[in-house]
């Protein structure tokens, strides 16, 4: 999952960021939750985002873009 994520060789997770805040993408927070992963609050500290907001492209993107590749690689 992590190789997929640093590739993401179609830009897809780059692409899917937070509004305005174009240099938080879903690839940032894929590889910032992968184990050990880094909390909520850290990164709304870090980036000055609210932790829902983080959340919310994580819950609406990342599961998603995660999902879609577990089925490709067969995982579920």
């Amino acid at each position: 999952v992590r190789a997929w994520a640093e590739a993401d060789s179609d830009n897809q997770l780059k692409a899917m960021h937070i509004g305005k805040h174009k240099h938080v993408t879903a690839q940032l927070l894929i590889l910032r939750r992968l184990p050990p992963e880094t909390p909520w609050k850290a990164l709304a500290s870090e980036y000055d985002i609210s932790i829902g907001t983080l959340s919310s492209l994580y819950q609406r993107k990342c599961i998603k873009a995660l999902r879609e590749y577990g089925q490709q690689q067969g995982f579920f």
